[in-house]
């Protein structure tokens, strides 16, 4: 039976570009937002063959931010290559908007369901409901970013500056 790697906080992993170059993503939370995992990736291509040293990988610029589930890292499609504490304070973390007892009934709530508020004005505008992306959507994203194909819009969202858009005092 083979053992299947389980994603940890500083888990960091390969995403395939194309047959020569990989990206890398890093899992900066587990199980305390809209997906099981909340994972940042990396801007950079790197030849497949390269060993790059891990605090390279982690401090290269974050492309994308996401919830998602760990299924390409549970089938070995992600390669884990390493673990370190992800830099928490470069990540951005969301705020959502959300309803409560009726469908009309808005909330402002933290990434991590800890705290919630009525909505300001213009906020719920600018906030997403929870939301979980399915990890090839990411895969698909930054290899557009690499120019390895067209960049569909509804990725915006996964974008790092849209992200920090998002993250709001609740």
């Amino acid at each position: 039976m083979v053992k299947r790697p389980k994603a940890r906080i500083g888990d960091v992993f390969q995403i395939p570009l194309d047959p020569g170059r990989v990206s890398h993503g890093q899992v900066v939370a587990v199980n305390s937002g809209p997906g099981p995992l909340y994972v940042v990736v990396f801007r950079r291509a790197w030849a497949l063959d390269a060993k790059p040293d891990m605090t390279d990988i982690v401090a290269d610029e974050i492309a994308l931010v996401a919830p998602t589930m760990d299924a390409l890292i549970w089938h070995g499609r992600w390669p884990l290559v390493g673990n370190l504490a992800p830099e928490l304070d470069r990540v951005p973390f969301p705020a959502y908007r959300i309803t409560v007892g009726a469908a009309d009934r808005w909330f402002v709530e933290t990434f991590d369901h800890a705290r919630r508020r009525l909505p300001n004005p213009g906020e719920l505008e600018k906030l997403t409901n929870p939301t979980s992306f399915a990890p090839i959507r990411l895969q698909k994203a930054i290899r557009a970013i690499n120019g390895l194909e067209p960049w569909d819009p509804t990725w915006d969202e996964l974008t790092y500056a849209s992200v920090l858009a998002r993250c709001i005092v609740v």
